[in-house]
């Protein structure tokens, strides 16, 4: 790509990257990278609205599956002990998340991935903040990721 092609985008995504910077900081995001995830992910795919229901659902199944995992955790080291139950679950939820690759309408399987670690990031970094549980983030975290995807189409 020529130069006088790429300046323009280049100078738009800046602006609106800094601009985003400005809102969040201005309203207290703790999780200002967050949306970078999606943001990016979103160019990632070819950046084509018609992928954002695929998107969407990706990043709401990969925090589902993130929120299921430190659900069961729990009840499952009870049966099989703590050293095997974070790697059962996350075996069984991985397992899960590769398997929708055969449903088409929502086959964007990178997406769940970004989505379930960044959960996990989001949660134990305590950018939820002090009180927060992996139930009570799940609201701010999503819009966070959709944000992202809003700044994608945007740009």
């Amino acid at each position: 790509m020529k130069f006088t092609h790429l300046f323009p985008s280049a100078c738009a995504i800046a602006f609106t990257s800094a601009l985003y910077i400005f809102v969040a900081q201005y309203f207290q995001i703790s999780a200002i990278w967050l949306p970078y995830i999606s943001w990016a992910s979103y160019f990632l795919v070819g950046g084509k609205p018609s992928v954002l229901p695929k998107m969407i659902a990706g990043f709401s199944g990969g925090m589902f599956a993130g929120y299921m995992t430190l659900l069961m955790v729990g009840p499952v080291s009870s049966v099989i002990g703590t050293s095997f139950a974070l790697p059962f679950v996350v075996f069984c939820l991985t397992l899960f998340i590769l398997l929708l690759e055969l449903v088409k309408p929502i086959d964007m399987i990178p997406v769940y991935f970004f989505s379930y670690a960044s959960f996990f990031a989001y949660v134990f970094g305590g950018f939820g903040g002090g009180n927060a549980t992996p139930l009570s983030v799940l609201p701010t975290f999503w819009v966070l990721l959709m944000v992202g995807l809003g700044l994608g189409f945007l740009t």
